[in-house]
């Protein structure tokens, strides 16, 4: 694609979202932009995607309260940025579906999702947790689902990065070490935060409950 004119760094980002479907990480939107918009760029590309984005998305801590043209997929920490304008919560910003997770699924098939997964969830490292564990119990509030669904539930739980995967450079290392085992709900109220701990959550449900 030729260039022609100025163009910000905004409308690189709103650009190289659009074409990866309206919603990716950072460093795909960096790559998008390198592709759309050939020619020289900064080595400090892949930060000022992220600043930007940051500076433009009231679900970031950073929002300057100017134009609020980004959403957070997975809650801040997810690592994942939408186009409001394609927000599959909008039904009149995207392709007319209401449920949400049709239209995700729609809208950008399962490439974003598996480039995730292999990044910053690896199946291998998630196996050899769950093998080391000895209990399956919910490290905040102890729920186990063995208890709770019998045989169904046996040896499930699941695996949550200590480190906020959207603090990790490309190419970063993550230990068993850095894994907990938490039940779902323990586990979406942790990225929905944003930035609490496993402790700062433990003390909170213990206080709420």
């Amino acid at each position: 694609m030729k260039q022609v004119g100025p163009i910000s760094r905004i409308e690189t980002i709103t650009a190289a979202l659009r074409s990866l479907g309206g919603q990716a990480r950072p460093v795909e939107i960096a790559n998008e932009i390198r592709r759309l918009f050939p020619g020289s760029h900064p080595e400090t590309l892949l930060q000022s995607v992220r600043g930007r984005i940051q500076e433009c998305s009231s679900d970031s801590g950073f929002w300057k309260k100017k134009r609020d043209l980004f959403y957070s997929v997975h809650g801040i920490g997810g690592g994942v940025w939408g186009l409001r304008e394609m927000d599959p919560l909008d039904p009149s910003s995207g392709d007319g579906f209401v449920d949400a997770a049709e239209p995700f699924m729609a809208s950008e098939g399962m490439g974003v999702l598996r480039t995730h997964l292999r990044r910053e969830r690896s199946k291998s490292l998630v196996d050899r947790f769950k093998a080391a564990l000895t209990s399956f119990s919910c490290e905040i509030c102890d729920f186990d689902f063995l208890a709770t669904y019998g045989e169904l539930g046996r040896g499930f739980v699941e695996a949550h990065h200590k480190v906020p995967v959207a603090h990790l450079e490309p190419g970063a290392k993550t230990r068993i070490e850095d894994l907990a085992a938490v039940c779902s709900n323990c586990h979406r109220m942790l990225h929905r935060s944003g930035d609490l701990t496993i402790d700062d959550l433990k003390v909170h449900f213990m206080r709420e409950g």
